[in-house]
């Protein structure tokens, strides 16, 4: 009897200590049919559990625990859903209590951008959108010549998505603008227009438009004398190209091609011969043009012509010392004294080389505008 007893307490001991089998582990796996995308565009999500059940709910969670999708398994244990995220995203699956690994998927903003015309001397205006609408966001948007990179400007954006800039053309050539955005909660987004190239017309007497305005401004701009910028290319604005001409050493006629398009772009700046305090005039010889110069700075040009080699305009250093308003004895108009019978004044006929008996003449519309600079005692400097 005690024999049996202690083979059953052993028996029973060998029961109760039996290890019981592990139970199995549930997993989730998910993966995404891409990693970037434009925003607007969708993403299949898919996964599988294991072991593999059917009818499961599977949540598709932000790093913020946010259900962003919810779907089903199938009879396998596979599972798919369709994402279109506004924003860069990180997400994982959920099959209680598993969980899968994160999977980031990156929002592309998507952009949009035109340039106007594109004309040299003139404002070029930039406009475009960001999407999704980000107001108060910054885009940079930058200009390029001939492939390099010249000016970079970067407006906000407003409450629709769109943005505006502007750029001054200062040179000829091809141009493109290139707009881009990246924010904390997207992929940078970028989009290019262009090729533009700036038009460099032939111009001259009766032309009209805005090339002509945008020629005559810029004359302006480089102390070319001329009144009534109107866009209308009359004779003024052929006497201020013709001076333009004589500076830049280029042939001396009245009309506009390309060359001088680009020659204003990158002139050569003459400079005067006195830097004084106050005001004198100058007269170049060599480039039969006038200056008006103040305190040692070219504030006028004026196309001239001087005394022919019989009758040469004498170098030196002068003063005007006569003036008369009107037209003089010798119908001289206006006439500014400066070295005895000398003096500054206007004409009929100014051609484009020394044609004078000694005097400095002028065009006729630019004569009582230099009259009333060229006061008694104004310094007249003239040289070769």
């Amino acid at each position: 009897m005690k024999r049996l007893l202690v083979a059953t307490g052993v028996a029973l001991a060998l029961v109760g200590g039996a290890p019981t089998p592990a139970l199995g582990v549930d997993s989730v796996t998910l993966t995404a049919s891409a990693t970037t995308l434009a925003y607007g565009e969708s993403v299949e999500l898919s996964g599988q559990t294991s072991p593999p059940t059917g009818g499961q709910t599977i949540d598709i969670v932000d790093a913020a625990g946010t259900i962003l999708a919810q779907t089903t398994t199938g009879a396998a244990g596979g599972f798919s859903a369709t994402l279109t995220p506004e924003a860069s995203v990180t997400v994982h699956a959920v099959w209680h209590p598993a969980t899968s690994s994160e999977v980031s998927i990156g929002v592309q903003a998507i952009l949009t951008v035109r340039v106007g015309a594109v004309r040299l001397f003139d404002r070029a205006a930039v406009r475009g959108t960001v999407r999704p609408a980000h107001p108060g966001g910054t885009v940079q948007v930058t200009l390029t010549r001939d492939g390099k990179a010249v000016a970079t400007r970067r407006p906000t954006t407003g409450a629709a998505g769109g943005f505006d800039a502007v750029f001054r053309i200062e040179k000829p050539g091809t141009y493109r603008v290139r707009a881009a955005f990246v924010d904390d909660d997207h992929l940078k987004g970028t989009a290019i227009d262009g090729p533009r190239s700036t038009s460099l017309p032939s111009l001259g007497i009766g032309s009209s438009g805005i090339y002509v305005d945008l020629l005559e401004r810029r004359l302006v701009d480089l102390n070319y004398r001329l009144t009534g910028v109107d866009g209308r290319y009359d004779f003024r604005t052929g006497d201020a190209v013709l001076a333009f001409r004589k500076v830049q050493r280029m042939p001396r006629v009245f009309g506009v091609d390309a060359g001088v398009w680009r020659v204003l772009a990158d002139p050569i700046r003459p400079r005067p011969k006195s830097s004084a305090d106050g005001f004198h005039i100058e007269i170049d010889q060599t480039r039969q043009v006038v200056y008006t110069v103040d305190d040692g700075t070219i504030t006028n040009i004026m196309h001239v012509s001087t005394g022919k080699a019989s009758t040469p305009t004498r170098d030196g250093w002068f003063r005007v010392n006569r003036k008369l308003a009107g037209f003089s004895p010798n119908r001289l108009y206006y006439p500014s004294y400066f070295d005895g019978n000398r003096a500054i004044h206007g004409w009929t006929e100014v051609p484009t080389y020394p044609a004078s008996h000694g005097c400095v003449r002028v065009p006729y519309w630019n004569a009582q505008w230099i009259f009333g600079l060229a006061e008694y005692g104004t310094g007249v400097i003239v040289y070769h």
